[in-house]
């Protein structure tokens, strides 16, 4: 059984393909010991993590158009169209209020510090603060207040976070950009060795 740091990066929607690779990697016989991820990447990485993935994509399979404008909490700030505090909450429903510190994997999520304009790396306290400030969408998202800064979508500054595991002592990096153009051609995948 291979070791990987999965690093998996911003992409909206799109991002649900994460869940596509976690799934081929398990059933490829990868253990995943890391995850570093920004925006959607950080939200299906936490939920991984957190060994709730199987109970998020049964959820999200369900949800309807109504489910999710129940979801958008309006907000009136000018900072951004949505709070995000019904999603978040659903999701802590759903997966549970976990420390990152608790969690069986190491887990960073990136943010970007609006007044700074710089990159924070979040990989201790609750784990749905540190999504919370990682989707915080420009103009859609409210940014989110954290630790005296307001922080916003880590794919604004870093959309495939992959210094976050550097320092893993792990079989190899996959790293999932979601920026790409599509393929619809079947590929074959070589891993090359990282170490």
């Amino acid at each position: 059984m291979k070791t990987v740091s999965l690093v998996l990066g911003s992409g909206g929607a799109r991002g649900l393909a994460h869940i596509g690779i976690i799934h081929w990697l398990e059933e490829h016989n990868y253990h995943i010991q890391s995850i570093s991820g920004c925006s959607m990447g950080a939200l299906i990485g936490g939920i991984y993590a957190a060994d709730k993935l199987d109970e998020f994509e049964q959820w999200i399979r369900s949800i309807t158009k109504l489910d999710i404008i129940t979801l958008l909490d309006i907000s009136w700030d000018k900072s951004g169209l949505v709070k995000g505090d019904k999603i978040i909450n659903t999701l802590i429903d759903l997966v549970g209020d976990i420390k990152i510190e608790d969690l069986s994997i190491n887990y960073t999520a990136i943010a970007a510090d609006v007044n700074q304009e710089k990159e924070i790396w979040i990989n201790s306290g609750r784990m749905f603060d540190a999504i919370r400030a990682s989707i915080s969408l420009p103009m859609f998202f409210t940014p989110h207040y954290y630790n005296g800064s307001h922080l916003i979508d880590g794919g604004v500054l870093n959309p495939v976070p992959i210094a976050p595991t550097f320092s893993d002592n792990t079989d190899i990096t996959i790293a999932v950009n979601l920026g790409g153009k599509m393929i619809t051609k079947p590929i074959t995948v070589d891993f090359i060795e990282s170490k």
